[in-house]
């Protein structure tokens, strides 16, 4: 499974949309995701799990929980889009 695109709006700690473009890093088959601590780098591994398995990463978190604190009205959701075996697949939560 290869990402290629991530949204994430009223989720963990981002109050609006905000969206990762995975196809900007290019080929490579590995990349890492690094950030100062309390950056939201959990919140995007939580994103995909959710969407894949409709479970966060860890254990310790609720998904009652994921809905940010600093939303307003806007819906949450999550939208990923990945490359499986040549094919590619959107899934929105």
């Amino acid at each position: 499974m290869k990402p290629l695109n991530l949204k994430m709006s009223a989720f963990g700690p981002y109050k609006d949309e905000v969206e990762i473009d995975f196809q900007k890093l290019g080929s490579n088959n590995i990349f890492l995701i690094t950030g100062d601590t309390g950056a939201g780098k959990t919140t995007i591994f939580d994103a995909v799990s959710y969407a894949l398995f409709n479970e966060v990463s860890g254990s310790n978190r609720p998904i009652t929980s994921l809905r940010s604190k600093f939303a307003t009205t806007e819906d949450t959701y999550i939208e990923l889009i990945f490359e499986h075996k040549g094919k590619e697949y959107k899934i929105k939560r």
